[in-house]
């Protein structure tokens, strides 16, 4: 036997714990289908090993694959008695190990929440770990997403030394808002059974000097397989070598249990490390187009729709726990780390499309009828007067019957965030064969409206956009009915059209000049302070060379620029007093961009919607704007939270936002305080180069290809984000920096329209303008969820404060008003219990302190 290569000689006695594991890609390469068959087999052949080695610890992660055992009982029995005599050992928690990067921070709660629950009922008890070998980086929020799952401990592998340098391999990970736990960095998740001994000499380079204990896992992985009996019985002659440092079969648990012990003895406190664990893979960010759309439109779709079958059950409506806690599963699964970042095969999204479909229709029917149970009780008759039916008349026109429901149509917007909200609501009724439209407000004031084309090329069904004023947390009832209004009074919204074929779109707060040559945005200016806050075209679809993998594996930016989209054709497609849009289409080799760049009336923001096809494969389209900005600062959201980064070029993932701010000089001059940020509906790699920002739109590298690998040039391979690709983006000048902006709290709205009902008229025991959630104060922070409890009929408020500084207000449910405190950064879940009594809890509904 060799003498171990250990190039630190530890000051103490070394033991390495080593702890069985298999990781289990439940998705990669291969399907679901094939992961089932794959979590059996191992599961089985683990318990064997077990049985064979009592002092043996098998380690597995993922509650998605104990509810997949569920369907073998006689197997899920055997791991729950293996876990009832110390022998298997539940990590991670959550449930699957997703991407740590992409998902909304709710989303980390729902992993918990559902993960935890379903281990516990599952297997008899929760796990303790943190468990995201394979993930490919970590926002710096993720210890406070970790303690609030019940988690104490984390294991992680990327990014590899490498590509990150910490103090130690072992250290303290603090987070923003001063969470703290004990970390390690492992040298790697799985080991070749024949080379037991090379694996562990690699392993033991990575242990911190002095160290008394160290971290080593065994057995077979990514496709499963887990310990085997050779590379235990190795494992056991090395144990038997005095040459080496004691080997000892052990669990995560106990590891962490020895360093917490350490680290109260002189000398063992752990180095501390804050900020991210970042990059590997910056690729996948930008891969799959549309799975992060799906994941992304279905967390707000759920979260939306928990909301408002919340704001239901105050008139009785029953809430559809069992579907929802289906559908969050399903999104859960989908933020595996190879399915959300695009790093898996084409088949594996055709499911994924599938299941992410079924979320969005239960969100999309939980949210109506929620909708319809409150509308149904509203007093919806024009001051309280009846009317003699409720189809009023019924006619034959052209190819479908038409009726009038009397009194015109009430239609209910909602709002189900905890602030009030103003946006356009848009809503389209049926056919009145009639140019004379009134909208008016719950006080029968006329409210301004704006005519649209309506969905359906056989015309005649009126489609109008008004100005929505929403309490918070609430509803209004607006009506249209068939009858002349009021002259419109001019909003202050112009459209110009030059002889150049340069079009400007201007109101009160912006001048938006769309140029003939480009079709980008020539000019932004905040008419207030006469700042102009372009450098360049804004807005312009540029193509760079991407001959990267997958994972984008050795890139770190996408600046190789090789051409822009031109051959701009303009034309205005709405001209109206609250909204006017020009449809800009551009083309570069084979593709096709058409893009909407829109100002509205009442808004300091620029709206954009981009149809692209694409058809450019081992290329990156990109959204660039370069701002005219001198010492910027680029922010971006992450998980529950936002990091600073530099403005460096270099790609990084983004949530729902980015914002670079700085400073920008007027014609004379004078420098002001400025800034814009980027809102996205689905799109989640971007870069910030001095003020040039960029929002990567599509990579295009062959699905599932890693290097070294090389493409078989006689096949013809399947290339990412071909074809159709549509995003939505709102650009948001502001002065000062972000938090003043708000810009966390507008992104919440990202991608959801205002929610409405169409009703008929009827008395109802409801107001037409109601309030149930608000918040008052507490400025920097945001209610993120509302939902039904898990266990009784208490309600779970989650709160977020984003802005850093802390905050204090109040909360006001239904009658209760609740006072509120959060620390910078933190996310604070109340439990409202039906007779007003809170509690803080944690994601998994437990009071903070431990589970009672």
């Amino acid at each position: 036997m060799t003498q171990p290569k250990d190039d630190s000689t530890p000051a103490a006695p070394l033991t390495i714990h080593l702890v069985g594991h298999a990781h289990i890609d439940p998705v990669w390469l291969w399907d679901w289908r094939e992961g089932v068959e794959t979590v059996r087999a191992t599961v089985r052949s683990a318990l064997d090993r077990l049985t064979e080695n009592p002092d043996m610890v098998f380690a597995h992660s993922s509650a998605a694959q104990y509810a997949w055992l569920e369907r073998f009982p006689d197997l899920l029995a055997e791991v729950r008695a293996a876990v009832a005599r110390g022998q298997w050992e539940p990590v991670g928690g959550w449930w699957v190990e997703p991407d740590a990067n992409l998902p909304h921070g709710e989303s980390f709660a729902r992993q918990a929440l559902y993960g935890q629950r379903t281990l516990e009922r599952l297997v008899g008890r929760r796990a303790t770990v943190g468990f995201l070998p394979d993930s490919f980086g970590h926002p710096a929020t993720l210890p406070q997403l970790l303690a609030l799952s019940g988690l104490t401990s984390f294991v992680f592998m990327r990014p590899s030394a490498n590509e990150l340098e910490l103090p130690q391999n072992l250290f303290r990970w603090v987070g923003p808002d001063g969470t703290s736990l004990p970390c390690v960095r492992i040298e790697a998740y799985s080991s070749n059974p024949q080379h037991v001994q090379s694996s562990l000499e690699r392993n033991l380079r990575w242990h911190p000097p002095g160290a008394r204990h160290w971290l080593g896992l065994y057995g077979v992985g990514n496709h499963g397989g887990g310990p085997t009996k050779r590379a235990i019985a190795n494992l056991r002659a090395l144990h038997a070598d005095p040459a080496w440092p004691a080997l000892t079969m052990d669990s995560f648990e106990h590891f962490f249990d020895l360093v917490r012990q350490e680290e109260v003895q002189p000398g063992g406190v752990l180095p501390v490390y804050t900020g991210e664990l970042q990059h590997h893979a910056r690729g996948c960010y930008a891969a799959v187009s549309e799975i992060k759309w799906l994941n992304r439109e279905a967390e707000r779709r759920l979260i939306a729709a928990e909301r408002m079958a919340v704001l239901a059950g105050q008139v009785g409506h029953a809430y559809p726990q069992a579907a929802l806690t289906r559908a969050w599963e399903r999104v859960l699964f989908n933020q595996f780390h190879d399915v959300l970042a695009g790093s898996s095969i084409t088949r594996a999204y055709d499911a994924a499309r599938a299941q992410l479909g079924e979320a969005l229709a239960v969100a999309d029917e939980a949210e109506f009828f929620a909708m319809q149970a409150i509308a149904a009780r509203i007093d919806t008759r024009r001051g309280g007067a009846d009317v003699d039916e409720v189809i009023r008349s019924v006619r034959w026109d052209g190819p479908t019957w038409v009726s009038d429901y009397g009194d015109g149509v009430p239609v209910v917007v909602f709002n189900p965030g905890a602030r009030p909200w103003k946006e356009l609501a848009e809503v389209e009724v049926n056919d009145w064969h009639t140019d004379d439209l009134t909208v008016t407000d719950d006080t029968g004031q006329e409210v301004a409206y704006q005519r649209l084309d309506p969905e359906s090329v056989s015309g005649g069904r009126p489609r109008v956009a008004f100005l929505a004023d929403i309490p918070a947390g609430g509803y209004r009832l607006y009506r249209i009915s068939a009858e002349p209004s009021a002259p419109v009074v001019d909003a202050g919204l112009s459209v110009t059209e030059y002889a150049s074929g340069t079009i400007t779109l201007e109101n009160a707060l912006l001048r938006v000049e769309i140029s003939a040559r480009s079709g980008a945005l020539s000019r932004v200016v905040d008419r207030a302070r006469d700042l102009e806050l372009l450098a360049g075209p804004g807005g312009a679809v540029q193509v760079v060379y991407d001959g990267s993998d997958t994972w984008g594996h050795g890139m770190t930016s996408l600046r190789g620029l090789v051409g822009v989209f031109g051959g701009a054709e303009l034309r205005v497609v709405e001209r109206g007093p609250l909204r006017a849009t020009v449809r800009v289409t551009t083309r570069w080799g084979a593709s096709r961009s058409v893009q909407d760049y829109t100002l509205e009336a009442h808004s300091a923001e620029v709206r954009g919607r981009l149809v692209l096809d694409w058809q450019e494969p081992h290329h990156a389209a990109q959204l660039s704007f370069p701002l005219a900005l001198g010492g910027v600062k680029a922010t971006f959201e992450v998980p529950y939270g936002h990091v600073e980064r530099p403005a460096d070029g270099q790609e990084e993932p983004v949530g729902r936002w980015l914002d670079v701010s700085g400073v920008v000089r007027n014609a004379r001059g004078r420098a002001y305080p400025a800034g814009a940020a980027l809102l996205s509906d689905s799109k989640a790699s971007a870069s910030v180069l001095g003020g040039d920002l960029r929002l990567t739109l599509a990579r295009s590298p062959i699905y599932a290809h890693h290097d070294p690998a090389r493409p078989d040039p006689e096949r013809d391979h399947d290339h990412i984000d071909q074809g159709r690709l549509e995003t939505r983006w709102v650009l948001c000048p502001h002065g000062g920096d972000w938090r003043a902006a708000g810009i966390p709290e507008r992104a919440e709205h990202v991608g959801l329209p205002l929610p409405l009902t169409r009703e008929y008229v009827h008395a109802g025991d409801l107001p037409p303008r109601h309030s149930l959630l608000r918040l008052d104060g507490l400025d920097g922070a945001t209610v993120t969820a509302v939902k039904r409890a898990e266990d009784g009929d208490a309600l779970i408020i989650r709160v977020h404060e984003w802005a850093g500084r802390g905050a204090e207000g109040m909360l006001y449910w239904g009658g209760a008003a609740v006072p509120v405190g959060v620390r910078a950064h933190q996310i604070l879940s109340l439990r409202v219990e039906a007779d007003g009594r809170v509690q803080a809890v944690n994601f998994l509904e437990e009071p903070l302190g431990g589970a009672p």
